[in-house]
Order: C-alpha cells, then sequence, then structure tokens
C-alpha cells in the first residue's frame, strides 16, 4: 500500500508540472488554436500524446517572447 502512495504522490508531482492547451489559453492569454501551432512548430515545451498536447507549465509566456 505505501507503494501505492508514493507512486500518486510521483503522479501528482508530474500533473502539477504540466498543462493543456485550454490552461495555457487561460494563462497566456492566447487562443487555444495559437498554442496548438505553438506546440506544432516547436515554440514552446510541449508533448503530444494521442490529440492532447501537455505543456511545461513552467515556462515562459510566448506572447511575452513576440
Amino acid at each position: 500500500m505505501n507503494d501505492n502512495n508514493e507512486l500518486r504522490q510521483q503522479l501528482d508531482t508530474i500533473i502539477s508540472q504540466i498543462m493543456t492547451t485550454e490552461e495555457a489559453s487561460t494563462i497566456w492569454g492566447l487562443s487555444q488554436d495559437r498554442i496548438k501551432v505553438l506546440c506544432s512548430l516547436g515554440q514552446v515545451i510541449a508533448v503530444k500524446r494521442g490529440k492532447t498536447w501537455l505543456l511545461l507549465r513552467e515556462q515562459p509566456n510566448p506572447k511575452q517572447k513576440q
């Protein structure tokens, strides 16, 4: 049982470090479509799992780079 708790804590830590394009849209003030384009161009740190882009939460707002 203790191993399950440790694994859940690890998963919680990982989840707290990533966000969806929907969350990024709210945080960064960009459209979700624009964020998906930035992901596909490699202009933000992201990985695609299935149809979903997962972005590193602690990265600079790409809007401020422009």
